[in-house]
């Protein structure tokens, strides 16, 4: 994997830089930890530019999570739910769960997605809630 990586970002540039990172955004598997770091070596030896590298990852990355994203609006609690009582087994998920899990992202929202993006294999599914549980409003004063 690590040349086929080496490969694309030395040939593919800027372009093979998104597409790896939209690539590791959608299977966890392709870790941005060997993209990005090869992509800035690549700049450091003049080869790229440092600002587009992180342009393109950044491009790559986002692209990547809204489509997670829009998995998570599209499927929603309820569909969620349903889904964990038909199949939950194959994915050791309840229903159950899914309510706790709704509750736990509805006080933790935002710091859930934040710490959620650091994390390797989370980064990848963090956006289906921030997505299907939506945070309800704060109130006004």
């Amino acid at each position: 994997m690590f040349d086929w990586i080496v490969g694309l970002v030395e040939q593919g540039g800027y372009v093979g830089i998104a597409l790896l990172m939209l690539a590791e955004n959608l299977f966890p598997p392709i870790p941005s930890e060997l993209i990005m770091p090869l992509a800035g070596f690549s700049a450091a030896q003049g080869k790229l530019n440092v600002v587009l590298v992180v342009l393109s990852g950044t491009i790559g990355s986002v692209l990547g999570a809204l489509a997670w994203y829009y998995v998570g609006r599209w499927l929603g609690p309820d569909r969620l739910r349903r889904f964990a009582a038909r199949h939950g087994r194959w994915l050791t998920l309840s229903p159950t769960e899914v309510d706790r899990d709704r509750a736990a992202f509805a006080r933790w929202g935002a710091p859930a997605v934040f710490t959620g993006r650091l994390v390797p294999a989370v980064r990848t599914l963090i956006s289906v809630p921030a997505a299907g549980f939506p945070v309800p409003k704060a109130p006004r004063p």
